[in-house]
Protein backbone atom coordinates (compact mmCIF):
# COMPACT_ATOMS: atom_id res chain seq x y z
CA UNK A 1 0.00 0.00 0.00
CA UNK A 2 1.53 3.69 -0.54
CA UNK A 3 0.25 6.66 0.66
CA UNK A 4 1.62 9.57 2.10
CA UNK A 5 3.70 9.69 5.33
CA UNK A 6 2.15 11.30 8.41
CA UNK A 7 4.47 12.55 11.37
CA UNK A 8 3.75 9.67 13.52
CA UNK A 9 5.48 7.80 10.67
CA UNK A 10 8.77 10.26 11.34
CA UNK A 11 10.76 7.60 12.98
CA UNK A 12 10.04 4.43 10.60
CA UNK A 13 11.10 6.51 7.73
CA UNK A 14 14.38 7.13 9.56
CA UNK A 15 15.05 3.94 10.54
CA UNK A 16 14.79 2.27 7.23
CA UNK A 17 17.10 5.36 5.44
CA UNK A 18 19.15 3.85 8.10
CA UNK A 19 19.28 0.49 6.91
CA UNK A 20 19.27 1.55 3.37
CA UNK A 21 22.24 4.05 4.09
CA UNK A 22 24.45 0.79 5.91
CA UNK A 23 23.72 -1.28 2.90
CA UNK A 24 25.10 1.19 0.49
CA UNK A 25 28.11 1.38 3.21
CA UNK A 26 28.34 -2.21 2.73
CA UNK A 27 28.85 -1.87 -0.88
CA UNK A 28 31.33 0.86 -0.51
CA UNK A 29 28.96 4.00 -1.15
CA UNK A 30 28.98 6.19 2.17
CA UNK A 31 27.04 9.32 0.81
CA UNK A 32 23.92 8.08 3.21
CA UNK A 33 25.87 7.63 5.71
CA UNK A 34 25.11 9.44 8.68
CA UNK A 35 21.58 8.59 8.57
CA UNK A 36 19.05 11.85 7.10
CA UNK A 37 18.16 13.35 10.56
CA UNK A 38 15.09 12.67 12.37
CA UNK A 39 14.11 16.54 12.45
CA UNK A 40 14.44 16.77 8.39
CA UNK A 41 12.35 13.89 7.95
CA UNK A 42 9.63 15.66 10.22
CA UNK A 43 10.20 19.14 8.04
CA UNK A 44 10.06 17.00 4.97
CA UNK A 45 6.48 15.28 5.96
CA UNK A 46 4.79 18.95 6.45
CA UNK A 47 6.86 20.77 3.45
CA UNK A 48 6.99 17.99 1.14
CA UNK A 49 5.83 14.90 -0.13
CA UNK A 50 6.93 12.02 1.51
CA UNK A 51 5.81 8.55 0.60
CA UNK A 52 6.12 5.57 2.14
CA UNK A 53 5.34 1.56 0.91
CA UNK A 54 4.08 -0.54 3.42
CA UNK A 55 3.45 -4.39 2.99
CA UNK A 56 1.72 -6.34 6.20
CA UNK A 57 2.14 -3.28 8.20
CA UNK A 58 5.90 -3.38 7.59
CA UNK A 59 7.31 -0.41 5.80
CA UNK A 60 9.31 -1.45 3.17
CA UNK A 61 9.91 1.30 1.08
CA UNK A 62 10.02 5.14 1.02
CA UNK A 63 10.49 8.45 -1.24
CA UNK A 64 10.10 11.99 -1.26
CA UNK A 65 9.22 14.21 -3.83
CA UNK A 66 9.58 18.30 -3.70
CA UNK A 67 8.92 21.36 -5.88
CA UNK A 68 12.05 22.78 -5.52
CA UNK A 69 15.89 20.92 -5.72
CA UNK A 70 17.74 20.46 -1.83
CA UNK A 71 19.99 21.92 -2.37
CA UNK A 72 19.54 23.92 -5.70
CA UNK A 73 21.10 23.41 -8.69
CA UNK A 74 23.51 25.93 -9.88
CA UNK A 75 24.20 25.87 -12.76
CA UNK A 76 20.72 24.21 -13.43
CA UNK A 77 22.01 21.27 -15.70
CA UNK A 78 18.16 20.46 -17.25
CA UNK A 79 17.71 21.58 -21.08
CA UNK A 80 14.62 23.59 -19.87
CA UNK A 81 14.87 24.63 -16.84
CA UNK A 82 12.19 26.27 -16.15
CA UNK A 83 9.76 23.20 -16.69
CA UNK A 84 7.54 21.86 -13.65
CA UNK A 85 9.13 19.51 -12.20
CA UNK A 86 9.43 17.60 -8.91
CA UNK A 87 12.40 16.78 -7.44
CA UNK A 88 13.49 12.75 -5.99
CA UNK A 89 15.25 12.27 -3.09
CA UNK A 90 15.84 9.47 -0.89
CA UNK A 91 14.17 6.30 -2.82
CA UNK A 92 14.88 3.65 -0.41
CA UNK A 93 13.62 -0.33 -0.37
CA UNK A 94 14.87 -1.90 3.13
CA UNK A 95 17.36 -4.02 2.05
CA UNK A 96 15.72 -7.19 3.33
CA UNK A 97 13.14 -6.49 0.58
CA UNK A 98 15.80 -5.18 -2.69
CA UNK A 99 15.82 -7.19 -5.67
CA UNK A 100 11.80 -7.48 -5.29
CA UNK A 101 11.02 -5.01 -7.88
CA UNK A 102 9.70 -2.44 -5.25
CA UNK A 103 12.09 0.24 -6.55
CA UNK A 104 10.99 0.15 -10.24
CA UNK A 105 7.46 -0.40 -9.13
CA UNK A 106 8.11 3.29 -6.72
CA UNK A 107 9.53 4.90 -9.94
CA UNK A 108 6.20 3.83 -11.72
CA UNK A 109 4.22 5.27 -8.92
CA UNK A 110 5.98 8.82 -8.78
CA UNK A 111 5.95 9.28 -12.87
CA UNK A 112 1.69 8.49 -12.58
CA UNK A 113 1.69 10.54 -9.75
CA UNK A 114 3.75 13.47 -11.62
CA UNK A 115 1.90 12.67 -15.36
CA UNK A 116 -1.42 13.53 -13.51
CA UNK A 117 -0.50 16.58 -11.47
CA UNK A 118 0.30 17.90 -14.97
CA UNK A 119 4.07 17.87 -13.61
CA UNK A 120 5.96 17.55 -16.53
CA UNK A 121 8.99 15.98 -14.94
CA UNK A 122 10.90 14.18 -12.11
CA UNK A 123 14.58 15.32 -11.47
CA UNK A 124 17.14 13.45 -9.39
CA UNK A 125 20.81 12.94 -8.60
CA UNK A 126 21.98 9.26 -8.34
CA UNK A 127 25.91 8.72 -6.81
CA UNK A 128 28.14 8.70 -9.85
CA UNK A 129 30.33 6.14 -8.44
CA UNK A 130 27.19 3.15 -8.21
CA UNK A 131 26.90 2.26 -11.76
CA UNK A 132 24.01 -0.40 -10.82
CA UNK A 133 21.95 2.21 -9.68
CA UNK A 134 23.07 4.60 -12.01
CA UNK A 135 21.97 1.64 -14.65
CA UNK A 136 18.50 1.55 -12.68
CA UNK A 137 17.39 4.77 -13.09
CA UNK A 138 18.19 4.90 -16.92
CA UNK A 139 16.50 1.71 -17.51
CA UNK A 140 13.51 3.47 -16.02
CA UNK A 141 13.86 6.30 -18.81
CA UNK A 142 15.65 8.86 -16.81
CA UNK A 143 18.29 10.82 -19.22
CA UNK A 144 21.75 12.06 -17.71
CA UNK A 145 21.36 15.50 -17.74
CA UNK A 146 24.79 16.62 -16.23
CA UNK A 147 26.74 15.98 -13.57
CA UNK A 148 27.59 17.89 -10.13
CA UNK A 149 29.66 17.59 -6.81
CA UNK A 150 28.04 17.79 -3.08
CA UNK A 151 30.06 16.98 0.05
CA UNK A 152 33.06 15.58 -1.83
CA UNK A 153 30.88 13.17 -3.81
CA UNK A 154 30.17 13.25 -7.52
CA UNK A 155 26.43 13.03 -8.75
CA UNK A 156 24.63 12.01 -12.27
CA UNK A 157 21.59 14.38 -12.66
CA UNK A 158 19.08 12.68 -14.31
CA UNK A 159 15.47 13.84 -15.55
CA UNK A 160 12.91 11.71 -16.66
CA UNK A 161 10.08 13.56 -18.72
CA UNK A 162 6.67 12.76 -18.01
CA UNK A 163 4.91 14.17 -21.18
CA UNK A 164 5.71 12.39 -24.32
Amino acid sequence: MLRRARPEDAAAVHTLLAAAGEELARQGFRNWLSPYPLDRILRDIEDREVFIVESRSELVATYTLGRDAIPPYAPEPWPVPGLEARYLNRLAVHPSRQGEGLGSWCLARIAEHCRSADVAAVRCDVLAANPVLCAFYERHGYVERGRRSRSGFEFVSYELLTFG
